[in-house]
């Protein structure tokens, strides 16, 4: 997939493409996290998951990104019954929702955060992601 990298064991990745998403029981996926909205796919990804493959939808955006994001990605994470896979358009959404996750995991904030982010290949720095990153952990 465009980007692959792992946080923590999650693949994150940009968009899949059909053939991507038609071999994800075969890669033994248990789950496909989108955090594309609507607006951004020609056409709906759910009818192409694979029988035996979750998927899960949390859409944002640079411009929409809020704390209910991490929550329903986190929600995601949990509920896996096996390997996740992330995605985005090009994978730095799908960064920054597990990097943030792992890092509240591991008692870290945005250091934690922007370390994986950085780690698994995305640059953040000057993005609408990174004050996402600060306000979110400034709250926590």
């Amino acid at each position: 997939m465009k980007n692959e990298a792992q946080i923590e064991g999650v693949i994150v990745a940009g968009q899949p493409t059909d053939a991507e998403l038609a071999g994800l029981a075969e890669r033994g996926i248990a789950t496909l996290v989108n955090l594309r909205p609507s607006g951004e796919l020609a056409e709906p990804e759910a009818p192409k998951i694979p029988a035996g493959v979750g998927y899960v939808s949390v859409p944002f955006d640079g411009a929409t990104i809020a704390p209910e994001h991490v929550a329903g990605v986190r929600e995601a994470l949990d509920a896996a019954t096996g390997p996740v896979v992330v995605h985005c358009q090009g994978g730095t959404r799908a960064a920054v929702m597990v990097a943030i996750i792992a890092s509240e995991r591991a008692g870290e904030g945005v250091g934690g955060a922007l370390r994986r982010i950085s780690e698994a290949g995305f640059d953040v720095a000057g993005t609408p992601y990174a004050a996402f990153i600060a306000r979110y952990f400034a709250t926590r």
